[in-house]
């Protein structure tokens, strides 16, 4: 078996240059590319082999419309990728105030400063282009021109592909539970320090085990990485150490 160990700093900011991208075009959308973002979502909904990988929205519109910048209604950010003008990838930024029940940070106790990394939808004909890093990578920048350093993301335990997305660019696994009666994971990134974690005593879980998964984020342990190998995959996880707080000299 290989472990893959998740960066111990968060990752460079990757740039969304026009060597990464090749001929796509990135920007942020506006009210008028409403539309274009409902349609690409019908068609991403529309293919899931689980429905628990997504679950929609009970008002679809409303949601694309909270996660546009410059409408009114909104409280985030939404990137997208296009292809002339064919929107190939969005991916979206939440930034709901700090007691708002929708902030993820508030689970952390760190509302104040977190910034959810909330949809990412990628057309099916766009895949395998590295589209999901360079759209995360680009909320990380977003977030921090934001003022947030505090990162999260919701996901289904069944969404093996964005969780294996989001460690392999730093995030961690720090909690585990219901959230609107589904189980989910929030994985989350510090882009201010690093977490610290007690790497010497660790413990493999099957990413399904939910129950497992809980007991064990209860109890201070976050999943930092996974495993794979010739067996079944597994979640690695650390004890989390709380930081120390620098003493005055």
């Amino acid at each position: 078996m290989r472990l893959l160990s998740v960066a111990a700093h968060p990752p460079a900011l990757l740039a969304a240059d026009r060597r990464r991208l090749g001929d796509f075009q990135l920007r942020l959308l506006a009210p008028q590319d409403v539309p274009l973002v409902l349609a690409l979502r019908e068609e991403v909904l529309a293919g899931l082999a689980d429905p628990d990988l997504y679950v929609r929205e009970d008002d679809e519109e409303a949601f694309v419309r909270a996660h546009i910048g410059a409408d009114p209604t909104s409280s985030g950010e939404t990137i997208g990728v296009f292809d002339g003008s064919r929107l190939a990838a969005y991916a979206m930024l939440g930034l709901p105030s700090p007691d708002h029940p929708d902030n993820l940070g508030r689970v952390l106790a760190r509302g104040r400063d977190a910034a959810n990394i909330a949809s990412c939808m990628v057309r099916p004909g766009y895949r395998g282009r590295g589209l999901q890093r360079t759209l995360l990578a680009a909320r990380f920048s977003l977030a921090q021109a934001h003022g947030k350093v505090v990162c999260v993301a919701m996901v289904s335990l069944h969404n093996h592909a964005s969780r294996h997305n989001l460690l392999r660019e730093g995030m961690r696994i720090a909690w585990v539970g219901q959230l609107g009666g589904l189980r989910r994971q929030l994985l989350a990134i510090d882009l201010a320090r690093p977490w610290d974690f007690d790497e010497e005593n660790l413990r493999l879980v099957d990413p399904l085990d939910w129950e497992r998964q809980r007991s064990l984020t209860a109890q201070g342990w976050w999943g930092i990485s996974e495993m794979e190998g010739r067996g079944p995959d597994k979640l690695v996880f650390a004890r989390h150490q709380p930081a120390t707080p620098a003493v005055p000299t």
